[in-house]
């Protein structure tokens, strides 16, 4: 597989067919250092994303915060740019020194939201989480520059190891879910009434334990990942896994199939159309769909949610995939699930089966289902387009971009500037 086929396809770099590298002759100290350093690719990011259920709560943008969020992360994307431009000035310079660094500013990125995600700054005449959303900025950067930085890295060492890394890519998502499992939502707010009832002010129940603490944990988290990079990197008991430096150096510039065809046109708009639903649409209307229904509903969709992702990202990569008209059939089941988040959403504050343990076990399953099918159907995508050779997988990560980046800002300019979602309020004020 080329370098450029590592770069733009996570939890893709093994194939069904190519699972032996699990087996043979390896070391196993390696294995564990790879999947401590895959861990901190998405980590900080979905960290971040299980705590919203907590923050919209306490932060001034309420649920509007997600669509804040994620303008955030996909501005964040300036870094992978930062990086092309420095290869291009530096072509003979190491990976290494760029995963330090950015392994380095998620973990410091982390830390510092941990302890200054409450403050808050006036900003063109409104009350704006600033701290929060820039340092979300630079944990971000990690994210979106881990496809195309760490994946290069790998080339240095033998393919048996591509594996374990892959899971330890599972794991940033799966970690943080757990953790937010434990820390659970606290429940529902308390209303506070001023004694001529003129005024009320709700006050939001605490979890087991408090979003300083979580994040804190998953900074640790993040410093295990440069720890155990720094060690894979520098330890010479591991130099005989690694591969020779001419074959590193290689640019295995695959050629594909031609690009222009309908069929490829056909599956780069489904690309296109994936990501801007995953990291536009979802991510931006989660609180609507869910908040009517308890701080406790929306926290269990998000946490399983972010919990579904890696999950069938990592089937994508033990099974065999499927074939295109059976991934049509997952994605048009999808849009039953789609269907009925939008129409909660929408319906925001009174959606269908607000007050009935049906309702509340219907949204969380069909945030689930709907999570679990798209994120399958993205990593079908990418494995297809390995096809296309290096250029197609170039094309699919810029689309890849483009939906997320269209998606995030479209839902930041309809939840910020119209009345298509409303927020209820927390509590409201008696009858006079």
């Amino acid at each position: 597989m080329s370098d450029e086929q590592r770069e733009r396809s996570p939890c893709l770099g093994v194939r069904a067919g190519d699972m032996r590298v699990l087996g043979g002759d390896r070391r196993v100290a390696l294995d564990v250092l790879m999947m401590g350093w895959g861990l901190g690719t998405w980590l900080g990011v979905n960290g971040v994303f299980v705590q919203l259920p907590l923050l919209v709560q306490r932060l001034p943008e309420g649920w509007a915060l997600p669509s804040f969020m994620v303008v955030c992360i996909q501005l964040a994307n300036v870094g992978v740019l930062a990086y092309a431009a420095l290869r291009r000035l530096f072509p003979r310079a190491p990976d290494a020194p760029y995963v330090y660094g950015m392994l380095g500013v998620g973990t410091a990125a982390l830390f510092l939201n941990a302890f200054l995600h409450e403050r808050t700054a006036w900003v063109a005449g409104a009350e704006r989480s600033v701290a929060f959303l820039a340092v979300t900025f630079f944990t971000g950067l990690v994210g979106c520059t881990s496809s195309v930085l760490f994946y290069p890295y790998l080339r240095h060492f033998r393919d048996v190891y591509l594996a374990t890394y892959l899971v330890g890519e599972g794991l940033s998502g799966l970690l943080p879910g757990l953790l937010s499992l434990a820390q659970g939502s606290g429940g529902e707010p308390r209303c506070v009434y001023a004694p001529d009832n003129a005024s009320v002010t709700a006050v939001p129940p605490e979890p087991r334990f408090d979003s300083t603490v979580f994040l804190a944990v998953v900074g640790c988290l993040s410093a295990l990942s440069l720890a155990s990079f720094a060690l894979l990197n520098s330890l010479p008991t591991f130099a005989a896994e690694r591969v020779r430096p001419a074959d590193a150096a290689k640019q295995d510039e695959a050629t594909g199939e031609p690009l222009l065809r309908a069929r490829w046109v056909g599956v780069m708009a489904m690309m296109a159309a994936l990501n801007a639903c995953m990291n536009g649409l979802l991510p931006s209307i989660q609180s609507y769909s869910c908040m009517p229904y308890g701080a406790q509903t929306y926290h269990l969709a998000v946490t399983l949610g972010a919990m579904a992702n890696p999950l069938a990202c990592l089937a994508g990569v033990w099974l065999r995939p499927v074939r295109g008209r059976a991934l049509a059939a997952l994605l048009g089941a999808a849009l039953l699930p789609l269907g009925y988040v939008l129409a909660t959403a929408l319906l925001s504050p009174a959606p269908p089966l607000q007050h009935s343990a049906g309702g509340r076990a219907l949204v969380v399953l069909a945030w689930v289902a709907l999570y679990a099918a798209l994120s399958y159907a993205r990593m079908w995508v990418y494995g297809w387009a390995r096809r296309g050779g290096a250029a197609g997988m170039r094309v699919c990560g810029a689309v890849n971009q483009a939906g997320s980046a269209l998606g995030s800002l479209t839902l930041f300019l309809i939840v910020n500037f119209t009345d298509v979602f409303v927020q209820a309020p927390q509590c409201a004020l008696p009858p006079l």
